[in-house]
């Protein structure tokens, strides 16, 4: 396998790719046989949840290595594609910081390992069946944007595909059109298990869908961690079957957390204390307002969006910034502001509930503190379903491609050979806590299951009053605002922005 890393490019020389997907298909044997057993775990959760499985998360392929067996063994119909061959260069331009590339399409030097493995086998049969050769272009968020922008102004077809950022500057990427409408691409199959459709819907604008998510993307979410050892020693309720009853909610995590304090007897609070909560306190406490049904914004019965959190949803709103800056406060709680030197980890076993981002339990492995996963818990018992906030980019083909039926070809095909992919992310996540923690395998296909978008936040960079209400709880929790009249200042500003970038969209 030969691989070109310059300049911020990624290349897969079209001449070894068969040597390419021989090698991978002979390593990933063993590794499919792991698959295959998680794959079960995954689906025994699923059904003990309540919940379906994701889609591909089952269809390990058992010990074989060709295609026609996988599909076979999936039952998911095979886009219907022909082989064919464009024989041209296909660019991939993603936003730097939020993909890790070597998930994506790995270096030569990473084979071996079972995400990649399956990367690598995936990217040479999509790249033979199209005859594609497959570059990645890394951009910052902002140049990511720019880059669109400089291509459209030119007329060149630059990029074939494009990774955005889960925010910045997605707003601009619509309204000044530089996004195909996926709805409007016949290869792409929006109602197929390996396309998440839903997730899809929620950002739709005036049934256009610029922003795609499907298996190739691999998911990231803020979720909690929990110390089994804490857990263990202070005879706690199993959070498990919380979870599995709605019983895992707001005021229970709260109270489970308010009886873990304890001082190292310096007489100061800081992170070598032991808490029953803590964590970062900016981005994951955006996942509580989604966590307890909360939506930014949502759409009126024309299609007009408003600012719900000042609307129906105001007084429950009100409610969660009042539980978030009392758990702020609290002595059985550590909370650090943006620009703090001294935080927490799970990893540092001194705390029982921690806010943690999904792509970090890789790195929790490496220590020796046993820990557990748990979604954000639901506001009350009434609340329907757990909620968890995608922190996710998305997937689009950009306006400047002179074939569209190509990218959406890849797009499909990338979509539908992703699932030994996915599960592969798992194992990565959990490690060898998947044969000990059964549990903890299946409240991540739970979290997985329960991704969900807020237009508030995906377009949240249209409007600084909009990017101030995501962000409220930050403020909320450390006491920076009065709630009511902090939410009553940016709505206008906030509704008028989201309004005005809807009627820009063609």
């Amino acid at each position: 396998m030969s691989i070109e890393l310059s300049q911020d490019l990624v290349h897969i020389s079209e001449n070894t790719q068969y040597n390419i997907k021989k090698e991978a298909v002979m390593k990933t044997q063993v590794s499919r046989i792991f698959l295959v057993l998680l794959s079960a775990i995954l689906l025994l959760g699923a059904v003990s949840c309540g919940v379906e499985p994701p889609s591909g998360e089952t269809t390990a392929a058992g010990d074989s290595s060709t295609v026609e067996q996988t599909e076979a063994e999936t039952e998911i119909p095979a886009p219907d594609i022909e082989k064919k061959n464009y024989d041209c260069d296909f660019n991939i331009m993603y936003c730097d910081g939020i993909y890790d590339p070597n998930n994506y399409f790995p270096e030569e030097n990473m084979t071996g390992a079972v995400l990649q493995d399956a990367a690598v086998e995936r990217n040479v049969v999509v790249s033979e069946h199209l005859g594609v050769d497959f570059h990645l272009i890394n951009a910052p968020d902002i140049n990511l944007v720019n880059n669109l922008r400089a291509s459209r102004q030119s007329g060149d077809d630059s990029y074939q595909m494009v990774m955005t950022h889960p925010y910045i500057s997605v707003d601009a990427m619509l309204t000044e059109g530089m996004l195909l409408d996926l709805s409007e691409q016949p290869t792409i199959n929006t109602d197929a298990p390996y396309w998440n459709g839903q997730l899809m819907e929620q950002l739709s604008i005036k049934d256009k869908m610029f922003l795609g998510y499907n298996d190739f993307s691999l998911a990231n979410t803020w979720l909690i961690t929990f110390n089994k050892d804490i857990h263990k020693a202070y005879q706690m309720e199993n959070v498990y079957e919380l979870v599995d009853n709605k019983g895992w909610t707001l005021d229970k995590m709260i109270s489970m957390a308010s009886v873990v304090s304890k001082d190292d007897g310096d007489g100061k609070w800081t992170s070598a204390d032991t808490y029953g909560f803590a964590g970062f306190c900016q981005l994951p406490m955006i996942s509580f307002m989604i966590g307890s049904d909360i939506d930014l914004i949502r759409e009126d019965e024309n299609g007009i969006p408003y600012v719900s959190l000042a609307a129906e949803q105001k007084e429950k709103t009100i409610a969660l910034a009042e539980k978030m800056r009392a758990l702020y406060l609290a002595d059985y709680s550590f909370m650090w502001p943006v620009g703090a030197s001294d935080s927490m980890s799970i990893t540092d076993g001194r705390a029982l509930f921690v806010m943690s981002p999904s792509s970090s339990l890789k790195s929790y492995l490496e220590f020796d503190v046993p820990f557990g996963i748990l979604p954000y818990p639901l506001y009350d018992a009434n609340q329907e379903q757990y909620r968890m906030l995608s922190w996710n980019g998305f997937l689009g083909i950009p306006c400047t491609v002179k074939n569209a039926d190509m990218s959406a070809e890849v797009l499909e095909l990338l979509a539908y050979h992703s699932a030994p992919v996915k599960t592969a992310f798992f194992e990565i996540l959990l490690g060898t806590q998947i044969a000990e923690a059964p549990e903890d395998a299946r409240m991540l296909n739970l979290i997985w299951q329960t991704q969900s978008n807020d237009v508030g936040q995906v377009f949240a960079t249209c409007s600084n009053s909009l990017g101030a209400l995501l962000y409220c709880m930050e403020n909320f929790a450390q006491g920076q605002a009065n709630y009511a009249s902090f939410i009553e200042k940016q709505t206008y500003s906030a509704e008028r922005a989201i309004q005005q970038m809807y009627e820009k969209i063609q």
